[in-house]
């Protein structure tokens, strides 16, 4: 299976070589060996700057004011309060996603029964 699956993709690479520049290679990288182009990476990096920059300018408005005196009510208006709240809870759904995978986990050869 390996064999066949990296002489397809020899073909495809000769392919792309043949066109002589006619057509972009877009299929210049394999398909289980995903790239992210480093201009993405660069845009990312530069929309999370600017956010961090925009924290030091933008008012604040109060969302708990019956809370004011709390700490919990405060928090919101920390600096950096979202990012930290957004990363947490992306944190806590890998971590539940992966405590259930113990419950829900099936056996190798649960398909293989199957007519």
């Amino acid at each position: 299976m390996a064999t066949k699956k990296k002489a397809t993709q020899e073909i495809i690479l000769k392919k792309d070589t043949k066109t002589k520049g006619k057509a972009l290679k877009e299929k210049s990288q394999p398909a289980d060996n995903p790239y992210i182009s480093s201009s993405f990476w660069k845009s990312m990096w530069i929309i999370c700057g600017i956010s961090i920059m925009l924290e030091f300018f933008i008012h604040r408005q109060k969302h708990f004011e019956e809370l004011e005196s709390s700490v919990l009510g405060n928090m919101s208006n920390w600096f950096g309060f979202y990012g930290m709240f957004g990363f947490i809870a992306c944190s806590g759904c890998i971590l539940l996603a992966k405590g259930l995978s113990v419950f829900l986990k099936e056996k190798e050869d649960y398909y293989d029964d199957t007519p």
